[in-house]
């Protein structure tokens, strides 16, 4: 189905369209809902290659060079011709390509809740990215970008995972908490147990986890984290912030994943000041008006509008 969007989407972008081309792929859209949902997804790949970088246009450029027909470049919808040039059912597997069209997307500041076609509950927090395969023998959460807390249905035969391309925490039915950072996944346990693996294979590649236990998966590493408290540590699923004498730096760095307008502040003009509290992430201006009355530090808007949180 990939592989025809494609090459419906590369042909209509030809000059040599015809309107027997036309007529052909939209009786293909036709015959199925997804067919019609491949078609406009393989359509709104422009968007995405006008912001591709030099190198990457040039290995494009190459790559239909050697594999058109007409050994030029076709203009737009690239991705299609490079699906079909490089094999189009193993590049729109991988998790570069498949990122494109995630079957569930939050905007910044938004949480959202969803249920899986196996009754499995997801809470995914600001800014994520993910899509879910279901199989006889598996069911598999690929996170791409962001946070998510997943509830697991209950299903012996068919344990339920959650990849990213750092590793998988795997189980049967649990709760437990993925999060993606810029160069790691922490996994989080929060009830249960989860079976943490990295993507690459090693005599330490896996590790098995308990409610409260916490493991960073990252450069072809796997290390545990201290011991967090469960309810605390999924409390962000309940549209709260909660800091426990916390560094005041790192807690704004986590409310601005949340804030449209980012806070800037000096991490060594606030070093030494803590913070302990709850604060709403529903309302990010509330939540740093409470920060800011905890430890005495003041806002101020500079001419080109920014916000900088700073020490009295």
């Amino acid at each position: 189905m990939v592989e025809k969007a494609a090459y419906w989407a590369a042909q209509l972008a030809t000059d040599e369209a015809t309107q027997e081309d036309h007529d052909a792929c939209e009786a293909w859209s036709r015959e199925h809902p997804l067919h019609r949902l491949a078609m406009e997804r393989m359509r709104g790949l422009d968007a995405q290659f006008d912001s591709t970088d030099d190198i990457g246009r040039e290995t494009i450029d190459a790559v239909l060079e050697r594999r058109s027909r007409k050994g030029r470049w076709f203009g737009g919808l690239t991705l299609g011709l490079v699906l079909i040039a490089g094999g189009g059912w193993m590049a729109a597997q991988s998790l570069t390509v498949r990122a494109w069209f995630p079957d569930y997307e939050t905007a910044r500041g938004e949480q959202r809740a969803v249920t899986l076609a196996d009754g499995s509950g997801l809470t995914i927090d600001t800014d994520a990215a993910l899509d879910f395969r279901a199989s006889g023998t598996d069911r598999i959460v690929t996170l791409f970008r962001g946070q998510i807390l997943a509830r697991v249905a209950k299903d012996s035969a068919r344990p339920f995972a959650v990849e990213t391309h750092d590793g998988t925490a795997t189980a049967h039915g649990t709760a437990f908490i993925v999060r993606m950072e810029a160069d790691a996944t922490i996994v989080t346990v929060i009830e249960s147990s989860v079976r943490a693996c990295l993507s690459v294979a090693g005599p330490e590649a896996c590790v098995d986890l308990s409610p409260g236990d916490q493991v960073r998966m990252g450069q072809g590493k796997l290390a545990r984290l201290g011991r967090v408290d469960p309810e605390t540590a999924a409390i962000w699923a309940e549209g709260w912030l909660a800091a426990d004498d916390q560094p005041v730096a790192g807690v704004l760095r986590e409310l601005n994943r949340y804030r449209t307008q980012p806070l800037r502040f000096d991490e060594g003009e606030l070093a030494g000041v803590r913070v302990s509290g709850s604060f709403p992430l529903a309302n990010t201006d509330r939540a740093l008006h409470g920060i800011l009355r905890s430890t005495g530090l003041r806002v101020s808007r500079t001419a080109d509008g920014e916000l900088w949180v700073r020490a009295k």
